[in-house]
């Protein structure tokens, strides 16, 4: 582990799986963090050794098209082993997307290959025919309305498992709207764009919360005044969308 008193946050593969500005999310992370007095290091991997993947203190992965996520799988099962202790270490993870499949169990394209996943998480996906694009929706118990945005054409199997919210808008996991994503322990999932953390800093804070508790940092400060005014506007982008979503 680092000996500096830092966040450390793993970003991967940022150029492959970048879409819908899911690197947002990492800025978001980083800038709640560090307006709180808790320095953060954000090292970006996209293939080769896995170098300093064992001071992550957080781990996230973007979303991409498809051939994108054709590139990078590869490159994760490369460092599927890696990834699996860090989850089992209790890092916490975001993973959204192309990312959020690409670490599950296996990926069912619409030709009919089967990408074999990371294993990270115990989720896998299939294609779903008609693509679904529009706001997404949810009522969670832990944090109450989460809003984002929905692109895609795959249906996510997440079995008994929990997910981050009951859809009140949208589709969500699967063909019969239900619930969206994947969250248990420290393994957060999901396929809400946005970026998700920009509309819904509870979840935010809730992944650095478990990041620093699992190495006992403090924040030095209790937050400030730009934390405050970007959670009220965020507060109101969500009540805004879930009173009149829109799709196409």
């Amino acid at each position: 582990m680092s000996a500096t008193k830092s966040l450390n946050i793993l970003h991967l593969f940022p150029r492959l799986l970048g879409l819908n500005g899911e690197g947002g999310n990492v800025e978001i992370l980083r800038l709640r963090s560090e307006w709180r007095g808790l320095p953060v290091v954000v090292n970006e991997y996209d293939g080769g050794a896995p170098v300093g993947f064992g001071d992550a203190d957080l781990v996230f992965i973007g979303s991409g098209p498809v051939s994108a996520q054709l590139i990078a799988h590869p490159l994760v099962l490369a460092v599927a082993a890696e990834l699996r202790e860090l989850a089992a270490d209790d890092r916490p993870f975001l993973a959204v997307g192309a990312g959020f499949q690409l670490l599950g169990q296996t990926v069912a394209l619409e030709n009919g290959e089967v990408l074999e996943g990371a294993g990270v998480y115990p989720v896998s996906t299939r294609h779903g025919g008609t693509r679904v694009v529009g706001d997404l929706v949810l009522e969670s118990e832990r944090f109450g309305t989460i809003v984002g945005f929905e692109n895609r054409g795959s249906f996510t199997e997440v079995g008994p498992h929990a997910t981050l919210g009951k859809v009140v808008y949208g589709r969500g996991n699967s063909e019969t709207p239900g619930a969206e994503g994947f969250w248990e322990g420290n393994l957060l999932g999901t396929h809400m764009h946005g970026p998700i953390l920009a509309n819904n800093p509870l979840i935010a804070d809730s992944l650095l919360d478990t990041a620093r508790d699992r190495r006992s940092l403090q924040y030095g400060d209790p937050g400030s005044d730009k934390l405050h005014e970007i959670d009220e506007r965020a507060r109101q982008a969500r009540g805004t969308i879930a009173a009149s979503p829109l799709s196409e």
